[in-house]
């Protein structure tokens, strides 16, 4: 139960991390999420599996797209500060954040946490078993799998 939560928490923190951290690396566009279509090419996704996948990614993007336009432009600033590092520039992002914008946040937050359930219960067993092979080597930044990880 316990890593069971841990692995809900990590989720929800590396998914809104990764919301914010887009902003800086895309320039202010998109969510490219925590593993990429390469990765989940390596599922044996079906037609109807990857149309649920592309779907949910647009409804991120969306909220996304939202959440970078509620940004000010001091906001902004903070996100493009590549003189402090990431985890600096988030937490002073998050301090910054009005009421408004953590409710995007947190929205999008949840989407997210929505649609992952809506995908691991679409998964065969095989495919649930390569997914949580994979989510077990995944890395913040990407799908490192060749690197051993250091919990």
């Amino acid at each position: 139960m316990r890593k069971l939560l841990k692995s809900i928490a990590l989720t929800g923190a590396l998914a809104l991390g990764l919301s914010v951290g887009a902003f800086a690396q895309n320039g202010g566009g998109g969510f490219r999420g925590g593993m990429d279509r390469m990765n989940y090419d390596q599922l044996n996704l079906t037609e109807a599996q990857k149309k649920q996948v592309d779907a949910n990614r647009e409804a991120q993007r969306a909220g996304q797209e939202k959440f970078n336009a509620s940004l000010t432009a001091e906001q902004k600033k903070i996100m493009e500060d590549t003189s402090i590092q990431p985890r600096e520039r988030f937490q002073k992002l998050q301090a910054s954040l009005t009421a408004d914008q953590k409710a995007i946040q947190q929205a999008n937050m949840e989407l997210g946490r929505k649609n992952r359930e809506a995908f691991e219960a679409s998964l065969s067993a095989e495919q649930k078993a390569k997914y949580d092979e994979m989510r077990a080597n995944w890395r913040p930044g990407g799908n490192r799998q060749n690197v051993p990880r250091n919990d």
